[in-house]
């Protein structure tokens, strides 16, 4: 039962450049703004003007590189959530505060934090922050900047694409869940009732400044739940990402600079180049969602007790599985995947109490479904898949998740 293969090496990563460009309102800038103090930064574009930057320390230089790339909003929101707020809240907003003082000018600073969690991302929160802003006057020339792990991107992203009938949104990450995938690319959204992120936009920030460094607040396993999202990049994409993060577990989970960086980048790059030929996920970048069809449905069922990048974990290895009985995949590299993310200490087993009628019931509203046909990300080997979601036979996704259920697992962190 099982698919092993080495895989076939995948293109090699594309190093994307620095571009030039115009805003959408007219203005001209650099996709490249003028340097800004002494740090050395990657720049990956993304789509039209939104680009990612990755440097350590590219916090407190935030409001200068706002202003350099021409950004000059009547009033900037910052959006987290409280345990971030308390991390680096301060800093930001007094890193605008200093900045606003040195230039003189008249922008107005707004700062609003709800309650962590997954909870928070709901109609309720996204009302509050709407409100918010509405009772402090803010015009259509206004910004959002989103301080936060991928609940405070999402739900500010979406926000921002809303109000006013959008205004631009600037993405912090603070998680590595958030830098590695969930801030680049412009999907934006609410979890409901019926299930997760059913509910959003497509919306790209203007500008994604990730700084590792923030980092190091996080928790062992909030950092590896994060790696989650870059070991599916490499099972899908790039065989030598993959060895890269076979071979270097533990230091890259102690959050080893160089290493950390480099891994960050290729994901991040892979995931712009992919956004870039398929931004509204008609094909190509519903590959990103390898794992996340039996991931999220998993998800929709024990969350909070487990976070996004451990159900998906389940997810890539049952969906490897998946994609071994359909054909695609020989058998030997479902060991090779599932050892990957065992190295991180991610479960591969699902917990206990799930049900197939459950499980089959939150899938029938997975957003990749063509009516009520399940579709799949399918990959071929260790570094590559198909460049579209396949339909999966009702029967073989049954068989797959009830055979995944036999064998179940208490998570390392309880239950």
């Amino acid at each position: 039962l099982g698919c092993r293969e080495q895989g076939k090496q995948g293109e090699a990563l594309r190093w994307l450049e620095p571009m030039t460009g115009t805003s959408g309102n007219g203005r001209e800038r650099s996709r490249s703004p003028p340097p800004v103090g002494g740090l050395k930064v990657k720049e990956i574009p993304v789509i039209g003007d939104s680009r990612v930057l990755i440097a350590p320390g590219i916090l407190e230089e935030i409001p200068k590189r706002l202003q350099a790339a021409g950004f000059k909003p009547s009033a900037l929101v910052m959006v987290s959530d409280k345990t971030v707020d308390g991390h680096y809240g301060d800093r930001l907003f007094k890193a605008f505060e200093r900045h606003l003082a040195e230039t003189g000018s008249t922008q107005r600073l707004l700062r609003f934090a709800f309650p962590a969690g997954e909870a928070s991302k709901n109609r309720q929160t996204k009302e509050n922050v709407e409100d918010f802003m509405l009772s402090n006057k803010c015009a259509r020339d206004s910004a959002i900047v989103a301080l936060g792990g991928g609940v405070v991107g999402d739900l500010s992203g979406y926000t921002a694409a809303t109000y006013m009938r959008g205004i631009p949104v600037f993405q912090v990450p603070t998680s590595t869940m958030a830098m590695i995938d969930s801030s680049v690319g412009g999907k934006t959204a609410i979890n409901v009732p019926a299930g997760k992120n059913l509910i959003g936009a497509f919306h790209q920030p203007s500008i994604i400044f990730a700084d590792p460094t923030v980092l190091s607040t996080l928790s062992r396993r909030e950092v590896v739940e994060g790696l989650a999202e870059a070991i599916k990049m490499g099972v899908i994409r790039d065989a030598a990402l993959f060895k890269q993060l076979a071979a270097n577990a533990e230091s890259i989970m102690t959050l080893d600079n160089a290493l950390l960086q480099d891994v960050l980048y290729k994901a991040v790059a892979h995931k712009a180049e992919i956004v870039k030929l398929d931004e509204k996920e008609t094909g190509l970048r519903a590959t990103l969602n390898y794992g996340h069809t039996i991931g999220h449905a998993i998800e929709a069922m024990v969350s909070p007790k487990m976070l996004h990048g451990e159900c998906v974990a389940i997810g890539c290895v049952a969906e490897a599985e998946l994609a071994c009985r359909m054909g695609h995949l020989k058998p030997e590299a479902i060991p090779e995947i599932r050892a990957c993310f065992e190295a991180y200490g991610l479960p591969v087993l699902p917990p206990p109490g799930l049900t197939l009628e459950k499980l089959m019931d939150k899938m029938a509203v997975d957003k990749k479904n063509q009516g009520k046909t399940i579709r799949c990300t399918i990959i071929t080997g260790v570094g590559t898949s198909i460049d579209h979601p396949l339909p999966v036979p009702r029967e073989t996704m049954e068989a797959v998740v009830s055979d995944m259920l036999k064998t179940t697992a208490v998570p390392k962190h309880g239950w």
